[in-house]
C-alpha cells in the first residue's frame, strides 16, 4: 500500500474516532436499515435453474423492473446518508445532528444531480473499457465531499475541485482502498453465510438463521458504506494539503 493510501486510511480512522457518537446513528438509519431492506428484497429473487446467461439476465431484469420503486428508494436513502456524513464532517461546525441533517436535506438536490452526472460518466467509461470507467470514478469520487464543503461552488465547481484533489496517485489510492473495503465486506458476508448455513444444517433452524444472515448482511454493508464515506472525506482533506503532508 502506498504512503498516500496509508495516509487516507489513517485519516479516515481519525475521522471515525472524532465523531463516532454522531456517525453511528446516521449509519444505522441511512445505511444499515436500507441495506436490510435490500437483503429482504433480494431474498425474494427466484432465479431459474439454468446456467444460460441470457435467461439469468432476463430474470434479473424482470426482478429489477418489478421492484424498481423500492430499489430506487433504497439507493436514494443511501445517497442521502453519504451526503449527510459529508456535511457532518465538512460543515458540522458545532451543529447538532438534526441541524446537519436539515442542512444536508436542503442541499441534497444538487448532490443528486452530481451523483447522476458522475454515474453517467462512469457508465460511459465502462462501456469503452474497464480502465476508463475506473479512471472516471477515481477522478469524480471527491466531487461529493467538495460540494458539501463548498456548496456555493455548485455542481460544476464541485467536479473541478474533486478532480483537482484526486490528481496524482490519490485517485489510484482511492480505487485501492475502496476495493479493499468492498471485498472485505463481501468476504465477511460470504463467510457469515457459510457459517450460518452450516449451523442451520446441524440445528435445523433455517428460518432463524436466515434472519440472522439478513441482519449480518445489513451490518456489514452499512459498515462498508460508512468506511467508504470516511475514505472519501479523508482523501478530500488530504488532497488539498501540501504534497509532503500526505
Amino acid at each position: 500500500m502506498s504512503l498516500t493510501s496509508r495516509g487516507i486510511f489513517l485519516d479516515a480512522v481519525t475521522l471515525w474516532r472524532a465523531e463516532r457518537s454522531l456517525l453511528v446513528p446516521v449509519a444505522g438509519l441511512f445505511f444499515v436499515a436500507p441495506m436490510l431492506g435490500a437483503a429482504l428484497l433480494l431474498g425474494g429473487l427466484d432465479l431459474p435453474a439454468t446456467e444460460d446467461p441470457e435467461k439469468l439476465r432476463a430474470a434479473f431484469m424482470a426482478f429489477y423492473t418489478a421492484h424498481l420503486l423500492p430499489i430506487l428508494a433504497i439507493n436514494l436513502v443511501i445517497d442521502f446518508g453519504c451526503f449527510a456524513i459529508f456535511n457532518l464532517y465538512l460543515q458540522g461546525g458545532g451543529r447538532t445532528l438534526g441541524e446537519v441533517l436539515l442542512l444536508a436535506l436542503r442541499r441534497f438536490p444538487a448532490f443528486f444531480v452530481l451523483n447522476l452526472i458522475a454515474g453517467l460518466l462512469f457508465s460511459f467509461g465502462l462501456s469503452l473499457f474497464v480502465i476508463p470507467g475506473l479512471f472516471v470514478l477515481a477522478r469524480t469520487w471527491l466531487a461529493g465531499p467538495a460540494l458539501a464543503a463548498d456548496p456555493g461552488a455548485g455542481v460544476l465547481g464541485a467536479f473541478r475541485e474533486g478532480w483537482r484533489r484526486s490528481g496524482g496517485v490519490t485517485g489510484f489510492a482511492l480505487i485501492g482502498l475502496a476495493s479493499m473495503v468492498f471485498f472485505l465486506a463481501f468476504g465477511l458476508v460470504i463467510l457469515t453465510g457459510g457459517i450460518l448455513g452450516t449451523i442451520a444444517g446441524l440445528a435445523g433452524g433455517a428460518q432463524a438463521v436466515t434472519i440472522v444472515s439478513y441482519l449480518a448482511t445489513a451490518l456489514f454493508g452499512g459498515a462498508a458504506w460508512t468506511g467508504l464515506a470516511l475514505i472519501r472525506i479523508a482523501a478530500y482533506r488530504l488532497g488539498g494539503a501540501p504534497k509532503q503532508g500526505i
